[in-house]
């Protein structure tokens, strides 16, 4: 970035780029260095300047003097910065994209659901469950569910600890059960 203060910034006719746009530019080298480390390389960098610069001389040649010429800048430099960053991972994307559509789709998702695995699993996650106490049901459900330990403990009158030792607890009783194939301790 440092050689952008060397280089001339040019217009879209190739012409030095007017001086008051290239010295709102240079103000804002070090602010872009700071606000987008990853962007390393020189020759996109000012490639980057020089877009916004002639950007802003042809938006004076339009509609006169820009008010505020570094916000303009700053703004311009951002968006395009902030696009080229994304630009990589979604040029990635696309190129990987296949139809979302068809029978050939469907004949290479994967059953979760249906599959035997997730079956048994769900059997002997319900054999467990019916060995469980109300209160072991209700701090199982709710984890399950997402809710924290702490609005756990409110819905229970008690602490997020208490919560913690009951979560613990049947952790514990869990793999007593599957260790045991169906039998708690």
């Amino acid at each position: 970035m440092e050689q952008l203060h060397d280089l001339e910034l040019l217009d879209e006719n190739g012409k030095p780029m007017d001086r008051r746009i290239v010295a709102t530019l240079r103000k804002l080298v070090s602010k872009f260095r700071r606000q987008f480390p990853t962007i390393r390389d020189e020759v996109e960098i000012h490639e980057l300047f020089e877009h916004v610069g002639q950007g802003m001389g042809r938006r004076e040649r339009e509609s006169g003097p820009l008010e505020k010429p570094a916000g303009y800048a700053w703004a311009a430099l951002q968006r395009m910065a902030i696009s080229k960053l994304r630009g990589g991972s979604i040029e990635f994307h696309r190129k990987r994209v296949e139809a979302r559509s068809g029978p050939d789709l469907v004949s290479r998702l994967r059953a979760l659901d249906g599959a035997p695995e997730q079956i048994e699993r769900n059997l002997l996650l319900s054999e467990f469950r019916a060995h469980l106490t109300s209160d072991e049901e209700l701090v199982y459900a709710h984890k399950l569910a997402g809710y924290s330990s702490e609005d756990i403990g409110r819905l229970r009158g008690s602490s997020a600890a208490a919560v913690d030792v009951v979560v613990t607890r049947l952790r514990q009783k869990l793999r007593a059960f599957v260790n045991g194939n169906g039998k708690t301790g």
